[in-house]
């Protein structure tokens, strides 16, 4: 039997470029999610009072829970008739759409109580899969493009609160802080515009070592915490124990389909952007299912739920670079990372104005990812209404904070933390409400 060949093209899906390339790429993805990956365990571990120690293991086990995440999303199985994974170009980490509710249930009750929602919810959850997949006729591009353009303008002040170094840190909005951020956004640019081969598709990570160079004689970095960190160090699975409470459950349910909806929108970023098409029925399917199973995973682990992540699928469509060899190095280095503490410790010195530099523009990317599919819907008044009045509900609620203060807590925290689920909701709700009959765009053009 003859060994099946692959290509070496970076720009296809199973195409297999050599190390020389696939390293320095697949660092960049990890280096674009690193942060937003670790943040969610610092802020729960210091919600719950855990120790140090314990704060330091959850950071191992979200590096690893990701890792595995990525591995099972990029290279699906097949259980009988059911696909696990999408065998799409994507990322996963953890994901801010449970943050409200792990912070809660983390200071009232601990995370054991995370730990048991998400369990119980995740085996539920993996049947959104085949949900999907018949739903998928509720997802044409003008409630994808509205979904996706809103995942990417909903982040942009995340990255500039990181270019100004932080919203926690002392010297926010330091000039210094600008500068330097301002100055990676300059060099990413630079060479994606003007670039040829892999200095073009590793504009970020070229931008971002760039940002560190100059941030280490201006004091932005801090190497404190890498003498007393270990080399190598293997997380006990269910550490903090396993404990379930049912509203816990109810509340972990919709989250998971809320992730589920945000990971369509992601999917055609990367689709759109690196493979010049929509992902399939079967891919969307695939991949809500394989997240359910990867956050059981991640919970045995001590790692909370995850999701593809945007910043990633927005260097997909940046540089155009969508082969999965190239984002499952990027994944070795992340578990090897979670294994090797020492690691970690030394990424987690990339000040935060470098980070902010660097997600930008993948931001921007993934916004105009969204105008893209828009332009497919076409712009009548119709799709227009549908557009205008989900992103006016979606993001104003979100930048609009206590506006929905005599909601529900928990349904205000969700509305007011991530605009991507009333928009979503909206766009759907809208589009089917709407006749199609309007749709005949004002104007015409290509």
């Amino acid at each position: 039997m003859e060994a099946k060949t692959y290509s070496t093209s970076k720009f296809e899906l199973d195409g297999r470029p050599a190390l020389k390339e696939a390293v320095p790429l697949g660092l960049q993805h990890v280096l674009a999610m690193f942060v937003g990956n670790i943040v969610p365990m610092i802020l729960v571990a210091g919600a719950a009072n855990l120790s140090a120690s314990e704060a330091n293991m959850l950071l191992q086990c979200c590096m690893i829970g990701a890792a595995i995440s990525t591995a099972i999303q990029l290279y699906p199985v097949k259980v009988g008739s059911v696909k696990i994974g999408s065998g799409l170009p994507c990322m996963m980490g953890l994901t801010y759409v449970f943050l409200p509710a792990c912070l809660s249930i983390a200071g009232s009750s601990g995370v054991a109580y995370i730990f048991g929602a998400q369990i119980a919810a995740g085996a539920v959850a993996i049947s959104y899969g085949a949900l999907l997949k018949k739903m998928s006729h509720l997802f044409p591009p003008v409630v994808t493009g509205t979904i996706v353009m809103t995942v990417g303008v909903s982040i942009f002040n995340l990255a500039i609160g990181n270019i100004a170094g932080g919203t926690s840190s002392p010297n926010f909005g330091a000039l210094v802080n600008w500068g330097v951020g301002v100055f990676v956004v300059f060099v990413v640019l630079g060479f994606n515009v003007f670039g040829k081969g892999l200095p073009k598709v590793a504009a970020i990570l070229i931008g971002m070592i760039a940002g560190y160079l100059v941030s280490i004689p201006l004091g932005l970095v801090d190497f404190s915490g890498i003498s007393g960190a270990a080399w190598f160090a293997v997380p006990k699975p269910f550490a903090f124990g396993v404990k379930f409470n049912f509203g816990y459950f109810l509340m972990f349910l919709l989250l998971y389909f809320i992730v589920a909806v945000q990971m369509i929108g992601d999917f055609n970023v990367s689709c759109m952007g690196g493979l010049d098409r929509e992902p399939t029925p079967e891919e969307i399917g695939g991949g809500a299912t394989a997240n359910g199973i990867t956050s059981i995973i991640s919970a045995v682990l001590n790692s909370f739920p995850t999701a593809t992540y945007s910043q990633n699928s927005g260097i997909v469509a940046l540089t155009k670079v969508c082969s999965r060899f190239v984002i499952g190095v990027g994944c070795i280095i992340l578990f090897v990372a979670g294994l090797c503490p020492k690691v970690g410790a030394v990424l987690s010195t990339i000040p935060n104005c470098v980070i902010g530099g660097g997600t930008v523009v993948v931001f921007a990317m993934i916004a105009t990812s969204g105008m893209k599919l828009l332009v497919k819907a076409g712009f009548s008044n119709r799709n227009c209404l549908v557009i205008g009045v989900s992103l006016a509900f979606g993001l104003g609620t979100q930048f609009c904070k206590g506006a929905s203060a005599q909601f529900p807590p928990g349904v205000a925290a969700m509305l007011e933390e991530n605009s991507v689920i009333l928009t979503s909701i909206l766009a759907i709700i809208l589009n089917l409400v709407f006749p199609k009959d309007q749709a005949a765009p004002i104007e015409k053009g290509e």
